[in-house]
């Protein structure tokens, strides 16, 4: 199902196909044949050590939605077989839509497939794609990912993600996302959101609720000109009733909230000014992919490759946030008998590094029961802990030319 063609992997190789695919999770951190040998010391592989022209050839016939399955089994893991243990808030899932760019190797065909950023010292240009995310910001996992050319962040909602939005989850989007198709189309669905309201050419709506004295309103949104046509073929309301709320930052900035929860008396203005600032999670997702998954330090420089690294990150981190779940919740319950003074948890950049050293006994090793395996994972990450300090917060490091050129020579020596 998952293989490049009927053919692929039928016949007896020395690579096969699980073992091609759990190469492929396990070191994407490594040049190809440093990553072959650790696997065959890892599995205690018998025969000639194959080379890495062997495993570019195999890893070709792999299609990269196997990941995106095995990342959507994983959920109903937990969705649907352990739903007691699902976080939620006032008894609804949490979710968050962002974006990011990817930047991804240069050459012919990934400059036809994505999209080109250039600018007047760079005519040739770099080659970018747009990440876009919906993540669950309180059981940590994604629900859905997509990479793709450069686009609009409403476009990702209105076609990749909206077949995951049902009644009983609310999204939380940045200002990019404040759309009048957005807010229609969980009008649709059922789902509940909460939108940063842009602060200029936005709602009339909006704009007169910024001029004016009240800081939470009920208001009808009507559909724009330009968007009727298009609203009316896909079915969606052409009105939709919302609620506007002012929040004053620390720093006295007042920003706008539009959302669909308007009963007041079960979402207060304090409850919404502490459910959006829960959409942080999903920028602390951002920065462990860039940053500990090192999501643009690809293996391959092909398209199919590229995105081979970029979902199987996508999985790994979902894995990493769902066993780290589950030594959190062991974890809440001896804080709470010992009253400690901060709230421990795993910490995810460890828990993500435990996890891939261990992917091959978890997959592979036939001496060892996956309960086995993963219990001595567990145990691993009894001591990688961190206390969580609320309210703690740090200045943003603007990227600059060198950071960015540091990062290409380290990339540069991976590949020789």
């Amino acid at each position: 199902m998952f293989r490049s063609q009927e053919r692929a992997f039928t016949r007896r190789r020395k690579l096969p196909f699980r073992e091609v695919v759990v190469m492929l999770l396990c070191g994407w951190k490594l040049s190809l044949q440093t990553r072959i040998n650790r696997f065959v010391r890892q599995t205690g592989w018998t025969g000639p050590v194959p080379t890495a022209s062997a495993f570019c050839q195999a890893r070709k016939k792999v299609r990269p939605e196997l990941f995106l399955e095995m990342n959507r089994q994983a959920l109903a893991g937990l969705y649907e077989d352990c739903p007691e243990s699902v976080l939620r808030w006032k008894g609804q899932l949490l979710w968050a839509v962002d974006g990011t760019l990817i930047n991804l190797p240069a050459n012919g065909e990934t400059r036809k497939w994505y999209s080109v950023q250039r600018n007047q010292y760079d005519p040739q240009g770099a080659v970018q794609g747009m990440a876009s995310f919906l993540y669950d910001v309180l059981n940590e996992v994604t629900v859905n990912a997509v990479l793709d050319k450069k686009r609009s962040e409403k476009s990702f909602v209105l076609q990749e993600h909206r077949d995951h939005f049902s009644p009983g989850v609310i999204v939380l989007y940045d200002r990019l996302y404040a759309d009048y198709a957005v807010m229609a189309l969980h009008a649709k669905t059922g789902a509940d959101f909460v939108i940063r309201a842009r602060m200029s050419q936005t709602f009339k709506q909006v704009e007169k609720f910024i001029r004016s004295p009240l800081v939470d309103t009920v208001v009808t949104v009507g559909v724009t000109t330009k968007q009727r046509q298009w609203v009316s073929e896909l079915g969606l309301p052409d009105r939709v009733q919302v609620r506007l709320t002012k929040v004053v930052l620390a720093d006295g900035t007042v920003e706008v909230l539009i959302t669909s929860l308007v009963d007041r008396d079960v979402y207060t203005l304090q409850d919404l000014e502490e459910l959006y600032k829960k959409r942080w999670e999903i920028e602390t997702h951002f920065d462990r992919l860039k940053n500990v998954f090192e999501v643009e330090r690809f293996s391959s420089r092909t398209v199919v490759g590229i995105e081979q690294d970029f979902y199987g990150i996508v999985l790994l981190s979902t894995l990493a946030g769902l066993v780290a779940k589950e030594e959190d919740e062991e974890r809440k319950n001896r804080n709470q008998r010992r009253r400690t003074k901060y709230v421990y948890k795993v910490n995810r950049s460890a828990c993500c590094v435990a996890l891939v050293d261990r992917l091959v006994e978890l997959l592979l090793d036939k001496s060892k029961s996956l309960e086995e395996a993963g219990e001595e994972l567990r145990q691993e990450l009894k001591n990688a802990l961190s206390p969580v300090r609320p309210g703690r917060s740090f200045p943003r490091q603007p990227a600059t030319a060198s950071r960015r050129m540091r990062f290409l020579r380290y990339q540069k020596r991976l590949w020789a």
